[in-house]
């Protein structure tokens, strides 16, 4: 008997490899514009360089800045566009979208706090508090969609199965049987 549940599950199965390497793609954009923001952070407002010299470590690390944040739209817009492609398979998107960037979200904060405490020595500048604030949210924006996909919608899927089909559960290496 198929059921939504097992209709998405099948699909999921079917899904074109491509659109799994598009996945791979913009998380790793992501990942690369959090791990790279770290890397453009100066002491500006503590520096006791004169003006010349600081002004001229912001400009070398600036190209930096701007490949960050554009990694970080491209991986962000993409991530969208592959939401709104495949937003009727649930567990495309958990798997494949929102669980990846959680995970690149989350390294990436802990990149930027490990930078301002080790390399900034506890100092927090703009561009820190801003790389901060975008890795924050991209933990919890990606961390409630993981949450929402899996204990909400697709749960409400499986209930809906076993109202049709009876409760199953997969053997001990996985394997399906019926109870």
């Amino acid at each position: 008997m198929h059921t939504k549940y097992v209709d998405m599950l099948m699909k999921f199965d079917n899904i074109s490899y491509w659109w799994d390497i598009a996945a791979i793609v913009v998380n790793w954009l992501l990942l690369a514009g959090f791990v790279m923001f770290p890397g453009t952070f100066t002491s500006w407002e503590t520096s006791d360089l004169d003006t010349v010299v600081a002004l001229a470590n912001i400009i070398q690390q600036l190209p930096l800045y701007v490949v960050a944040w554009a990694c970080t739209g491209i991986g962000g817009v993409g991530m969208l566009f592959l939401w709104w492609k495949w937003r009727k398979n649930y567990f495309w998107l958990k798997s494949s979208i929102f669980l990846p960037g959680l995970l690149h979200s989350l390294a990436g904060m802990i990149l930027t706090i490990a930078n301002i405490y080790g390399a900034q020595r506890g100092i927090f500048t703009q561009t820190s508090k801003a790389t901060l604030f975008v890795t924050i949210a991209g933990v919890g924006i990606c961390g409630l969609m993981c949450l929402l996909y899996r204990f909400i919608l697709i749960r409400r899927l499986k209930k809906q199965h076993e109202k049709q089909v009876g409760e199953q559960h997969g053997g001990k290496y996985g394997e399906a049987s019926q109870v």
